[in-house]
């Protein structure tokens, strides 16, 4: 979890990096080269500390990176430096060679030119923005406003900008594609992947992993995995609203496997001051929730104003003190394998087809809320909250080979029970879930309230939290 900014309007103070640097605590390097301001926070996951941006020696070439990259080779100590040698050979076609989450900008000033790119699903923040000539890219939308632009957009998931410093060019292309047949009739090689995709977010890291475990089917899925493969990690678990036979089975499977499982019960967290560290350094970004008929269900709807921001940003702050540093996130589980729902009914009205796949993707694929709507909306949320802990939010559902293992398989095995091919691992791992329900995070009828009133009578004061 990093962060960066690289723009044509330098700063005249270091406002511009007050919420950025939170996602970066371990070191801060800013430069100027051809005009053009750079500054980067870097988290460290690989070891010794490996300041960016990578420079080249001649200056001609720089990287800035957020992010993982899980197939950078084990010889490189940074992947800034592979993601170098790979521009040198590749150019911009680098980036579909990436097994990562990541945003990524590579400056190249001997051909004048500036490349931009996210992963597959967007899950690192990227912004653009523009004042007449002028032009910057930043991990958030701040530090782009506390400069003077006032055109700022988010940029697309699964997408590369490449752009000419002068501005007389830009053009922009899809990096990654699927195969959309579907011809597999069992879920062998997607366990298979799932395993590898958990494996791979735990391998190079600093500090622990920590799931937020409750008792539905996305976090079980990534706990059951951890046990299996016999991993490090911690779980943080909010009761309230969880089953709670459910919760103490997993609770004793975590222990059982050496590992810690910490409880907090949801009248614990202090919402005031969990309320005023996401008003005060998360960065607040409305929902624009939309299903495939068109219909907006996001009236008012942003990270700020959204409860399971709240419980995350306890969970993040119990995790960070105990040592977690990676958030292992469900993030995306619901938007791909279920879509909200199971066999044509929906169990949010946001849902596109009720979890009801067809038997040809063709005309289906890319439903809504694959790339965008909750899928855009819930990941800006947990990397916005995460990152301001200085945590880094790593997605196991969102790998490459997961979902593309996934759309490969026949409709009748996706449509068989609700999540398909989670409650089968389940099932496989005898890993007990609570079946057939979303429930998601969120406080129980007289805690919401209580969340409902704290954010209609607090008052703006000094922030009593330690930045980490």
């Amino acid at each position: 979890m990093c962060s960066f900014i690289f723009s044509t309007i330098a700063p005249t103070s270091s406002d511009f990096n007050r919420i950025m640097t939170l996602r970066g605590p371990d070191y801060t390097q800013s430069n100027t080269i051809g005009g053009m301001f750079f500054c980067h926070n870097l988290l460290s996951m690989r070891g010794n500390y490996v300041p960016q941006p990578y420079i080249s020696e001649d200056e001609t070439i720089i990287v800035m990176f957020n992010g993982e990259i899980y197939n950078c080779p084990e010889e490189y100590a940074s992947e800034a430096h592979y993601l170098f040698d790979l521009y040198l050979e590749f150019g911009s076609e680098c980036f579909a060679k990436l097994d990562g989450e990541f945003a990524i900008i590579i400056a190249d000033f001997k051909d004048k030119l500036v490349s931009v790119a996210r992963d597959c699903f967007g899950t690192k923040p990227l912004f653009f923005g523009a004042h007449g000539d002028e032009f910057g890219f930043a991990s958030y939308r701040d530090p782009l406003e506390v400069l003077g632009f006032d055109e700022i957009r988010q940029l697309k998931p699964n997408h590369l900008i490449e752009m000419s410093l002068d501005g007389s060019r830009i053009v922009e292309r899809q990096i990654y594609t699927f195969n959309i047949a579907q011809y597999k009739s069992d879920s062998s090689d997607w366990m298979a992947a799932f395993d590898q995709a958990v494996a791979k977010r735990v391998k190079h890291m600093r500090g622990k992993a920590f799931v937020g475990m409750s008792s539905g089917y996305d976090s079980g899925a990534i706990t059951a995995s951890l046990i299996a493969q016999k991993k490090s990690f911690m779980t943080v678990t909010v009761e309230g609203r969880e089953d709670p036979d459910i919760v103490n089975w997993r609770i004793e499977a975590v222990e059982r496997s050496g590992n810690q499982a910490i409880r907090i019960h949801e009248t614990e967290l202090k919402l005031e001051e969990l309320r005023e560290w996401i008003e005060n350094y998360v960065e607040d970004q409305p929902y624009n929730i939309v299903n495939d008929s068109g219909e907006s269900f996001s009236s008012g709807k942003s990270i700020h104003r959204d409860n399971a921001a709240l419980i995350l940003a306890g969970v993040c702050m119990r995790a960070k003190n105990d040592g977690a540093l990676v958030y292992l996130s469900g993030s995306g589980a619901d938007e791909i394998y279920s879509d909200y729902g199971h066999g044509g009914r929906k169990y949010f009205a946001h849902s596109n087809f009720g979890g009801m796949f067809p038997n040809s993707l063709l005309g289906r694929f890319p439903w809504s809320s694959f790339y965008g709507s909750t899928q855009a909306a819930y990941l800006a949320k947990e990397e916005m909250v995460a990152g301001s802990f200085g945590m880094e939010a790593r997605y196991p559902f969102l790998d490459l080979a997961v979902v593309q293992e996934f759309l490969n398989l026949k409709a009748d095995i996706k449509n068989n029970q609700y999540k398909s091919v989670i409650r089968e691992y389940l099932d496989a791992q005898e890993f007990q879930v609570k079946e057939n329900q979303k429930i998601g995070f969120g406080f129980t009828r007289s805690n919401s309230a209580q969340s409902t009133n704290t954010r209609a009578v607090r008052k703006k004061k000094k922030s009593i939290f330690k930045i980490w």
